[in-house]
């Protein structure tokens, strides 16, 4: 077995890490966040690769690269090829199967593909429906997630509902990071540091004891000071959209804790004089 010095092994490490890093990045965002049965089967294969150098110190690092590479170019070419055939895709992904229809659970569906009542369940409390009932399709897509559409009753209402026409508002801009602006936003806003210290300043704050603060599409603000570990006052206040300080939650809650305290203690004392 060929010698190889110590400080190559983290250069080893390194090397590959940046060419899975590379692979991932060409094969696109969707192979991270939704992998199909074919994306996984290659991302488990360019893992494999990747270990090989660093187990076997005979094996370069370069037939590790063109291995990688020739599984990258190989998954582009299925991907192009799924945008232009549809049976391709379906032959490759497969389709999606419905498991609930009109408020049905299809059971003859869930048999076919192995997909156990429990399963179903879990995946409807992810989504945040906790009753079947409140579920008028559930879908289960190709990549393992349940897309839920709940019943007309069981939507949340929406401004349409309520014959409210609602504005149209831009993106929340994150302005400060742990004390620290951001600058990307603030060159989005055409401003700078400047200004957004003379914004917090008629807040009531300072840049550096800010942990947190964006502007909503309106120009309202949200604001989060540091904890006391973080060399702030302790106090945190979220001023809504005006910018003027209010309560924070924690506080309302406090409250609350000391009520139901109290009221506890009094059902004690009328428990004991029963007695």
């Amino acid at each position: 077995m060929p010698h190889i010095p110590l400080w190559q092994f983290p250069l080893r490490a390194l090397i590959l890490y940046l060419m899975v890093m590379v692979a991932l990045r060409i094969m696109g965002k969707r192979e991270i966040g939704q992998l199909s049965v074919f994306d996984l089967v290659v991302s488990i294969m360019i893992a494999e690769l990747s270990t090989l150098p660093m187990e076997d110190r005979r094996v370069p690092i370069w037939e590790a690269a063109i291995s990688i590479g020739s599984l990258v170019l190989f998954q582009l070419t299925v991907a192009v090829l799924q945008m232009k055939s549809h049976r391709f895709r379906h032959w490759i992904e497969g389709e999606p199967s419905v498991l609930i229809a009109h408020g049905r659970i299809c059971d003859r569906e869930m048999r076919r593909i192995r997909y156990t009542v429990h399963d179903l369940l879990t995946q409807l409390r992810e989504q945040g429906y906790a009753d079947v009932a409140d579920v008028e399709f559930a879908i289960l897509e190709t990549s393992g997630q349940l897309s839920v559409v709940p019943k007309p009753e069981a939507r949340p209402l929406t401004p349409r509902d309520l014959g409210i026409t609602a504005q149209e508002t831009g993106p929340a801009l994150t302005v400060v990071v742990d004390g620290k602006p951001v600058q990307s936003a603030l060159e989005h806003l055409g401003q700078d540091e400047a200004w957004l210290r003379e914004q917090l300043r008629l807040r009531g704050r300072e840049l550096e004891r800010v942990f947190y603060a964006r502007i909503d599409g309106r120009g309202g603000w949200w604001i989060d000071d540091m904890d006391a570990s973080g060399h702030s006052d302790g106090k945190r206040k979220m001023p809504h959209d005006g910018g003027e300080p209010r309560t924070h939650l924690g506080h309302a809650l406090d409250g609350a804790r000391s009520e139901d305290a109290e009221r506890a203690q009094e059902r004690e004392v009328d428990h004991q004089s029963a007695q």
